[in-house]
């Protein structure tokens, strides 16, 4: 019977540059939001800009889940990572909606 080896470099980085990494990111947002009126137009602008990698990295390790390729542990942490998403997915959506009224817009030209 083959044993099956998990690289614990791959793993290490999984769990930072994922899990802790998302984590985090979606663990700031009730705070993103509380100071979002007070953000100048770039730094919205770089939020609405970047938040795409947050999701594409999500999306990776959705993928490896499905391909069985975390550890007990770590799939454990990323059943809590997506309570903690579908908690803030509402304020995402909200910080990135168009129509948000405390986003200052410029005159059409």
């Amino acid at each position: 019977m083959a044993h099956v080896v998990r690289d614990t470099t791959k793993s290490d980085k999984v769990d930072r540059y994922f899990l802790d990494y998302l984590f985090a990111e979606w663990e700031d947002l009730p705070e993103v939001e509380r100071e979002w009126p007070t953000w100048e137009e770039p730094s919205r602008l770089l939020f609405v800009l970047e938040w795409p990698m947050r999701e594409d990295r999500l999306a990776t390790l959705r993928q490896w889940v499905a391909d069985g390729l975390l550890t007990g542990k770590q799939l454990g942490r990323y059943r809590e990572l997506k309570a903690l998403i579908e908690r803030h997915r509402p304020i995402v959506e909200r910080l990135l909606s168009e129509d948000d009224p405390t986003i200052p817009r410029r005159a059409a030209p």
